[in-house]
């Protein structure tokens, strides 16, 4: 097995920032407001069900949040949680089961039992106004515990990274290979690449590096997607002020693409991303937008980009189900919400193997900063060879079966 196929999620080595800064609210009433309207709207299939609602509405703040989140319907669990109560059991079990879990006592302080630690952390990145203090209240811990737990869940989910996160091969391969094609015809296609910026705090250090095109501080996560919307490939955590091809030289992906060619694309496969990205041997881009542009070129475009929308659902799935992504207000530890991020992509792939689907309907503004097109002679140093350029190849193939 080649090194490329080995530890396919980078996380950018960042320097550990200052720790996230724990805002206490100015009135506790706010967590109140968390369990009345998780009473307020939990549905119940018995006859006596607005009666219970009425008392459930005049109940006070329970010792814990975990009693309340274990007595909801399956249906008012998965709406609430954001994942259904099956996947989160999984993550629980598997998770006690890990070398993250820590010793029954600890510094004299007994641990937090593996499925509070698990419901803290999935709360954590699907709230995203909520605070460590906030869920320190909710979960009757110290604040100083929920960060220490919300870490050492977001640790576990990465340690089981390489087996949800995966670079195509085999029978997945010409699986997906043949799903890309039903789509708009185009063959060989193994995923879609493309970049997210996650919009963080004004960092400590370098911050003019994190100031990207809308003038908001942000790292990048940059992916590729399988034809079922699953991250197969992931770097994240580079400064939002580089352009996507920046991030992308800089990736893993790109040092093993040039490196481990023949086994990563076998028979000629390739990834697809927009105008932002050169046309390579293993990259295939639209034709840049002009007047002209030939019909079929026009028609080459049309089909390429309607293929490569897997990847902005993707992206736009990943930040309905896990608001965080789109709002870190607690941390200012970058290294902790990169890990945070990539935990998440992780999670995102867990549902979708365990057919945990997310019922809301993502338009495709998951990119909030528009791609930074470069012009041709700011990428001269790609492949743009004829014999090398796949795109031509692929041109002049679905020219040939009538395609476009």
């Amino acid at each position: 097995m080649h090194l490329f196929y080995q530890n396919l999620v980078k996380i950018a080595a960042i320097p550990m920032m200052e720790q996230c800064k724990l805002d206490r609210p100015k009135k506790s009433g706010t967590v109140q407001k968390i369990y009345d309207a998780i009473f307020a709207s939990s549905s119940s299939s018995s006859e006596d069900s607005d009666a219970e609602n009425t008392e459930n509405e005049k109940r006070t703040l329970p010792p814990n949040f975990e009693a309340t989140l274990d007595a909801l319907s399956g249906m008012d669990f998965k709406l609430k949680m954001g994942l259904k109560r099956e996947t989160v059991e999984y993550l629980i079990t598997q998770y006690s089961l890990s070398k993250f879990v820590p010793d029954a006592f600890g510094g004299g302080r007994s641990r937090v039992a593996p499925k509070k630690a698990v419901y803290m952390y999935i709360w954590f990145i699907r709230d995203d106004s909520v605070t460590f203090w906030q869920l320190a209240e909710m979960f009757a811990i110290s604040t100083s515990s929920v960060w220490t737990t919300v870490k050492r869940v977001t640790d576990f989910v990465l340690s089981i990274s390489n087996e949800y996160i995966r670079w195509p091969e085999g029978a997945y391969l010409h699986s997906n290979t043949e799903k890309f094609r039903l789509k708009k015809r185009i063959p060989d296609v193994i995923g879609a690449v493309d970049c997210m910026h996650i919009v963080i705090k004004c960092p400590k250090n370098q911050k003019e590096m994190y100031i990207n095109r809308e003038k908001a501080y942000s790292i990048v996560l940059q992916a590729v997607v399988d034809a079922d919307k699953k991250f197969v490939d992931i770097t994240c955590g580079e400064p939002g002020s580089l352009d996507d091809y920046t991030v992308l030289k800089r990736s893993k992906l790109y040092h093993d693409a040039e490196r481990y060619y023949e086994e990563m694309f076998l028979n000629n496969y390739f990834i697809i991303g927009d105008a932002a990205y050169p046309s390579t041997q293993w990259l295939v881009p639209p034709f840049k937008e002009s007047e002209n542009l030939t019909e079929s070129q026009r028609k080459f475009n049309e089909i390429h980009n309607s293929t490569r929308m897997v990847v902005e659902d993707a992206f736009g799935l990943l930040k309905v189900r896990f608001p965080r992504l789109a709002n870190f207000t607690e941390a200012k530890d970058l290294m902790m919400i990169t890990n945070i991020v990539v935990s998440a992509c992780i999670l995102h792939n867990i549902c979708i193997n365990f057919g945990d689907s997310c019922d809301v309907k993502v338009e495709n503004e998951a990119n909030e900063v528009d791609p930074f097109v470069l012009d041709d002679d700011e990428i001269e140093d790609a492949n743009l060879d004829v014999a090398l350029d796949r795109r031509q190849t692929l041109f002049n193939y679905l020219r040939q079966q009538n395609i476009i």
